[in-house]
């Protein structure tokens, strides 16, 4: 648990009789975890449970001479406030995926602060890497730290390896593209449905022979069913022995989603590394029909752009 940090002057040893004629009035009870806003924990996913300790404490001019009871309850209703002052946009964490050990605690007479308590937390209910707000609160007949009052944890829950299985592409078809190559790349490569067929070493590249178009470069998919979406895996041109081609391939890319091809109301940027595969994760899940894919730079900094191989999972 956080030290409860030191807002009692009574703690200045000899010079504590300075303090003799401050009122308790100025006491109060507060959460040391609140001092960090948001408080921020990020956790792998290998473990499914795991905990967060919250607690309260004490501070004031003079040692605490009774028992302080105090209640603690989570506080949903603050996440959206808390977005607006700070120009976030977390989710609030669902319901089941925590429990307060208590709800209720003292500190006792003489001393600062309660028991470490735990927040068990459920990381696979939480649908993406992204961070997701709980904010806990605290009552007490004692007078509050309105600053610090409330705690809001924001937890993450990264995977360390890929859970989701791969979404069967079937049914898929390009939906849109900014431009595909027709011919130079011979007669079974180049275009934009190379991209999600059955063969990675096929590919989709933009124009290249007739003209030459710079970024942005756009691929849109239609998987025809709206289905749950957690991220992508990207394969890059590969070359006849199998290696990826160290420039076209995509490099800053923005993911949209949509249920209807028209309104796109997820979007989120990514930045891929030079590598042959690259797996991302949306931070949070989506149910989408369509997806859409913006290149706004290739690997290597130039004006075409190339997909070997596009999942979803």
């Amino acid at each position: 648990m956080s030290a409860c940090t030191a807002l009692t002057l009574g703690g200045c040893s000899n010079d504590g009789n300075l303090m003799d004629h401050v009122s308790d009035s100025t006491s109060n009870v507060y959460m040391p975890q609140a001092l960090q806003t948001p408080a921020v924990f990020t956790f792998n996913r290998d473990d499914t449970q795991t905990e967060l300790i919250y607690g309260a404490c004490f501070g004031g001019p003079h040692a605490n001479n009774k028992d302080i009871l105090v209640e603690f309850s989570p506080a949903p209703a603050l996440v959206s406030s808390f977005n607006n002052q700070y120009f976030t946009n977390y989710p609030v964490m669902p319901a089941g995926s925590y429990e307060l050990e208590q709800s209720s605690a003292t500190i006792p007479s003489g001393k600062v602060n309660t028991p470490p308590l735990k927040v068990r937390l459920h990381l696979d209910k939480l649908e993406g890497i992204g961070g997701y707000l709980l904010p806990v609160t605290i009552q007490s007949s004692n007078k509050l730290n309105d600053r610090l009052k409330t705690t809001y944890f924001l937890v993450k829950a990264l995977y360390t390896s890929n859970p989701f299985p791969e979404l069967d592409r079937s049914a898929w078809e390009v939906a849109g593209f900014s431009s595909e190559e027709p011919t130079g790349d011979g007669a079974n490569n180049g275009k934009a449905i190379y991209a999600i067929d059955p063969s990675a070493s096929t590919w989709w590249s933009t124009t290249w022979k007739a003209s030459k178009p710079g970024p942005p470069h756009v691929l849109t998919i239609d998987m025809h069913a709206t289905q749950k979406l957690h991220g992508f895996s990207i394969t890059g041109r590969l070359d006849a022995a199998g290696n990826f081609k160290t420039s076209g391939n995509p490099k800053s890319i923005i993911v949209e989603t949509s249920t209807d091809g028209t309104t796109w109301s997820y979007s989120e940027n990514f930045t891929l590394e030079n590598i042959k595969e690259n797996t991302i994760y949306l931070s949070y899940a989506q149910e989408a029909r369509y997806f859409r894919m913006t290149i706004n730079t290739s690997q290597g900094d130039i004006y075409l752009t190339h997909i070997g191989d596009l999942k979803a999972f």
